[in-house]
């Protein structure tokens, strides 16, 4: 009987402790989720990145963004005296990025654009708050859309998370008519995706710890339950542009078809051997090409449907 008793309570205490481990190990994923890496001044020094868009020749202002929520939100707006009559383009970074990480980008737009606009979303670079993966983040994107002169026509560039935000942002609300282009660079359609792919890709167990930590953010967060971006894409009024490449272990590549495919009017250009966040590096030509044309075409519709107007 006492042998009996003692095992019980060792197989009671084994199962306290693995049941302590897994909610651990819930609580730092979730924690994590939440609070991304800065990407800070140091960090961009170690990466050879340009520091701000002084450092890259660009002439810019900086201003703050503040949310409804109270939070201040930098932003950095590079203006092109040389193309006046261009459209604004606004950049998203993504998830554990910061305007840092977009004005390496810049490159690939400055030239059509009358004003290049780099923020800084929640919870990253140097934000105020947490990140809500993509999901309030879209009523502060909007928000900056507002701040912009009214008369002008919008472009919204977002690679990986950044891309999510602006296609809903693109699709809702009282913006989406000035909306003429939509960049998306490495979108996902499902939240849990990039996240599953992140830790099956360094080691880690992903069920049932995600479905665990997904509920929870879901009860924290509600409108991760209803930000899933193909019906975003669905309600676009303007074009899509979606790059993707083929080796890309954070978001499948037939998630973002999906996402494609869902918008009324679409294009989806693969890279070969790209992965993710690095396409403008894998074929620089190519991408640079392709998005070059996709902001001239979305112009020129719009310069078309003017003249009929």
């Amino acid at each position: 009987m006492e042998i009996a008793d003692t095992l019980l309570r060792l197989a009671l205490l084994l199962f306290a402790g693995l049941l302590l481990l897994y909610l651990g190990l819930c609580l730092v994923l979730g924690y994590a989720l939440l609070h991304p890496p800065r990407v800070a001044a140091g960090t961009a020094v170690a990466r050879g990145w340009y520091l701000d868009p002084a450092d890259a020749g660009f002439d810019f202002d900086e201003w703050t963004l503040e949310t409804a929520d109270g939070l201040r939100l930098p932003v950095w707006d590079v203006r092109n005296p040389q193309q006046p009559g261009g459209p604004i383009i606004i950049f998203s970074h993504c998830w554990g990025g910061s305007r840092r990480e977009s004005l390496q980008r810049i490159g690939f737009v400055f030239d059509r654009a009358s004003r290049v606009i780099l923020w800084d979303m929640r919870g990253h670079g140097e934000a105020g708050g947490t990140s809500r993966l993509g999901t309030v983040e879209v009523d502060d994107l909007l928000a900056l859309m507002r701040r912009l002169d009214g008369s002008t026509p919008l472009i919204l560039y977002g690679y990986s998370m950044g891309a999510g935000v602006s296609i809903c942002a693109a699709a809702c609300g009282d913006m989406s008519d000035r909306v003429i282009g939509l960049i998306a660079d490495g979108p996902y359609r499902w939240t849990r995706e990039p996240v599953h792919a992140m830790l099956v890709y360094n080691g880690l167990p992903s069920f049932p710890i995600l479905n665990t930590v997904h509920r929870a953010l879901c009860v924290m967060i509600p409108r991760l339950r209803g930000s899933e971006r193909a019906q975003f894409a669905a309600r676009l009024r303007c074009p899509l542009l979606v790059l993707h490449g083929t080796d890309d272990p954070v978001c499948p590549l037939n998630s973002a078809l999906e996402v494609a495919e869902a918008a009324p009017v679409s294009e989806f250009v693969i890279i070969p051997a790209g992965g993710h966040l690095n396409l403008h590096q894998t074929d620089a030509h190519r991408y640079h090409a392709t998005v070059d044309d996709f902001i001239r075409r979305c112009v020129d519709r719009l310069a078309a449907k003017r003249e009929l107007a």
